[in-house]
């Protein structure tokens, strides 16, 4: 019994070093294996027998087992490949693959991947990486993990929405022309087509141009023109090619391609102490909504350019007064919820300049008003002359008026002083009025300047036995003339060296006449005004620091294609007129005027060129317009008891009862690793550890053979017995 039990005792040393040897061949033939865990294997002895001894009992034992066999998840060393989709984990965790023929979820340490011709993530064997999808603006991750896949292999363009220019303008130069935005002429009369320099030298400063891309990726250039009108002040105009202005209010005019004007005022350290905006609205100005609606929610369509033609009068200032009324009762004889035409000024039905206007077309929407102008044509149709939107959700109700002017297109831009004379122009004595040598006249606002005054003009006469100035005012600037308020000219102060006007009511004076020498006798002074209500001044709040103007290059009909574009010139300001510097701004100092720094956000359309993997694991897409889109991000796994998964072959896990369920998060969260792109993690096979245990397992192997040798021989010794 005692022989018998020893050479099986030997035998199962045998068998189980052998499969030990198994161990250590399968982690030697993985030196080399991606993301391979090796596995180390624990002996334990069997059940001992229990024999008789002079002492009593005693226990032998009866041979050994393989007590576990259990992968060793230390980290592998990191190579670099070069290649982005190659990802290694820095630390615990599994990526999820889904086989896409059982789908069932397996994981893994080997990160060489590639994306199919289908566009999925996988791995050499067809699996699928796991991820979650995420939103392109924000990163934020949509819904739950899904496959890695690209959908899309270009990126959409994005329109500009904001544009910095930062200038120095020179201190050292005097003023070009009264005024930059009345010098634009966008017409070629001749060539009868829109003009390819509509402003030239010397009608300003310095100019800089700034490219911009409109929402289906064209690109675009915008234009500023400065030029300076005092010591501490000028005067910027923003502009694009006329013939690539597609705004509709401002089509078919010489004021094409005018976006917008304004001031910057310096102080005298040279920084930016204030700065002014008016945006141009071209056919339509003077725009004033109902209580219930902002000014950006009305917009305005022309459908017959015709229609809009001059009346009469000497250019874009003869405006036309136009009041549009919310009828909310249905008293009006069309309908109910109808919008009706009155002239503001004389509450007459319709306006006197467009005697036959008609709302054509408001029943069934009213947030879309369509006139025509003239009236039904000889078979009684009706043509949509002006359509009017009302786009935000901002309700019409009650009374509410919505008043505007429609402008003679020409010179839709110009506010300027014409046909100025003085009396007497010859001088009998040192103090009358000279007009090249003694007057000077100064524009100190043009945007007062709202109206043409047509065949009446303005009269100044200076009385010197008074002492005073009076006033002939024209009836477009008469606040008694029915529809001009608040255009309300008045004289703000006067002497005998000059005269200041306010030609809009307030004190704040926007023409000044002075004189280098004394009025001593009578004098009188005689001017026009050829001006139009199509500059709008614009605000800033304290969520828009920035002014914006209005771009169209696509030109849609009643769809919006106009895009708001900020106009950052490195200083923010507020509803209150203060203004803070970036740190880089505008200056005026004392060098060449030059541009110092100029972008423009937006972009183009482009293709995808490649993506990044970054250490939390986003999937980046790399696009030749040079946008950075994220996409993915890969998922990874991790187990309470990740020694007892399962092997699958081909790198992959499954869980099992023992391991635990999967418990998922993101790179470099919950204990989970960090992700590493361009490098693979080798096999933690240590091949020294591996012989030194081959060794001692070949020492072990060969001396159980030596008990079952020493048995046998024994066996043999007792068959002798018998002999």
């Amino acid at each position: 019994m005692g022989l018998n039990s020893s050479l099986f005792t030997g035998v199962s040393g045998l068998n189980n070093i052998g499969n030990a040897l198994q161990v250590i061949g399968d982690n030697v033939a993985n030196v080399n294996t991606v993301g391979f865990k090796a596995s180390r294997f624990v002996f334990q002895d069997l059940l001992s027998q229990n024999i008789a001894t002079q002492a009593g009992t005693a226990q032998v034992g009866r041979g050994m087992t393989i007590g576990d066999v259990s992968s060793d998840f230390s980290q592998g060393s990191m190579e670099s490949t070069g290649i982005m989709t190659d990802l290694a984990i820095s630390g615990s965790g599994f990526f999820i693959m889904r086989d896409p023929e059982k789908a069932t979820n397996a994981y893994t340490r080997a990160g060489n991947f590639r994306f199919n011709k289908d566009g999925y993530l996988t791995n050499p064997t067809g699996m699928i990486v796991q991820g979650w999808e995420l939103e392109q603006e924000t990163g934020d991750e949509l819904g739950a993990v899904k496959d890695v896949v690209l959908e899309s292999f270009s990126s959409a363009p994005s329109a500009s929405d904001k544009i910095r220019v930062i200038t120095n303008l020179d201190s050292r130069t005097d003023s070009s022309t009264p005024s930059v935005a009345n010098a634009w002429d966008a017409w070629d009369a001749e060539k009868q087509e829109y003009s390819k320099t509509p402003i030239i030298e010397p009608n300003f400063q310095y100019q800089t141009v700034v490219k911009v891309y409109d929402s289906l990726g064209s690109t675009h250039d915008v234009s500023i023109f400065y030029d300076k009108i005092d010591k501490t002040k000028w005067e910027y105009v923003v502009a694009c090619d006329p013939s690539e202005d597609k705004r509709n209010v401002a089509m078919e005019s010489d004021s094409s391609g005018l976006l917008a004007r304004g001031t910057i005022s310096f102080s005298n350290t040279g920084a930016i102490s204030g700065v002014t905006m008016d945006t141009f609205t071209g056919r339509i100005g003077n725009i004033r909504p109902p209580a219930s609606m902002e000014r950006d929610d009305i917009r305005f369509i022309i459908g017959n350019y015709d229609k809009f033609e001059s009346k009469g009068g000497t250019g874009g200032g003869d405006g036309y007064n136009f009041q549009l009324t919310y009828d909310e009762a249905g008293v009006g004889a069309q309908g109910p919820y109808v919008w009706t035409i009155t002239d503001p000024g004389t509450g007459a039905a319709p306006p006197a300049s467009y005697p036959n206007a008609i709302v054509i077309d408001n029943l069934s929407n009213d947030r879309k008003v369509v006139i025509d102008l003239d009236g039904a044509d000889a078979d009684g149709n009706f043509e949509a002359d002006l359509t009017i939107m009302l786009d935000k959700p901002a309700v019409p109700g009650g009374t509410d008026a919505i008043t505007f002017d429609i402008n003679d297109p020409r010179n839709l831009h110009v506010q300027n002083i014409v046909n100025l004379s003085y009396s007497p122009k010859a001088p009998t004595n040192p103090g009358e009025i000279i007009a090249k040598d003694n007057a000077k006249m100064e524009v100190l606002n043009f945007n007062a300047l709202a109206r043409s005054t047509g065949d009446t003009p303005f009269t100044l006469t200076w009385d010197p036995t008074a002492g005073a100035w009076t006033m002939t005012i024209p009836p477009e600037y008469d606040a008694n003339t029915p529809g001009v308020t608040p255009f309300s000219a008045k004289i703000v102060n006067g002497d005998k060296d000059k005269v200041l006007i306010s030609m809009d009511g307030d004190d704040e004076g926007d023409v000044l006449f002075s004189f280098e020498k004394s009025l001593t006798s009578a004098s009188s002074i005689t001017f026009g005004v050829e001006g139009s209500t199509s500059w709008e001044p614009k605000e800033l709040t304290s969520t828009e620091p920035y002014y914006k103007f209005a771009v169209d290059f696509l030109g849609g009909e009643e769809t919006n294609t106009e895009t708001k574009i900020a106009f950052d010139i490195g200083s923010k300001g507020d509803e209150f007129g203060n203004f803070t510097s970036d740190t880089l701004t505008s200056t005026q100092y004392a060098r060449l005027s030059a541009t110092t720094f100029q972008s423009g956000n937006g972009y183009g359309s482009g293709d995808l060129k490649g993506v990044d993997v970054d250490s939390e694991g986003t999937i980046t897409g790399i696009f030749s317009n040079g946008q950075l889109i994220p996409l993915y991000r890969v998922a990874l796994a991790q187990f309470l008891n990740e020694s007892q998964l399962n092997k699958e072959g081909g790198n992959m896990y499954t869980a099992t009862g023992e391991s635990g369920v999967a418990i998922t998060g993101k790179p470099g969260a919950t204990g989970l690793g960090s992700i590493s792109s361009n490098t693979l993690e080798q096999g933690n096979v240590d091949i020294g550890t591996e012989f030194v245990r081959m060794i001692t397992t070949q020492r072990g192997y060969q001396a159980n053979s030596k008990v079952i040798t020493t048995v046998d021989t024994m066996f043999g010794e007792v068959i002798n017995m018998k002999r």
